[in-house]
């Protein structure tokens, strides 16, 4: 039960975090598309740009999955136990 809730509360986060980043992203994509307008030595400078608006979202992303991946061990954990008990 607390597995499912922690894979629950790691999904959450995950489509949260996605949600924000994807709010930001009509305006990097600009940002991107005017360097690659401007030539290649613009190009690298947008790309940093784009990398520390984006920055914040790293830690929640990767929370959510290693909390999911986690809920997700303890239920195979589970699941093996009950396997080895055999039939009831």
């Amino acid at each position: 039960m607390i597995a499912i809730l922690l894979y629950l509360i790691g999904l959450v986060t995950l489509a949260i975090t996605l949600l924000f980043a994807g709010l930001e992203a009509p305006s990097i994509h600009a940002t991107l598309l005017a360097a690659q307008g401007e030539g290649t030595e613009a190009l690298l400078p947008a790309l940093a740009q784009a990398a520390g608006q984006l920055q914040w979202a790293l830690v929640p992303f990767l929370g959510g999955l290693l909390l999911m991946g986690f809920a997700r061990i303890i239920m195979l954990l589970g699941d093996i136990r009950h396997a080895l008990r055999g039939p009831a």
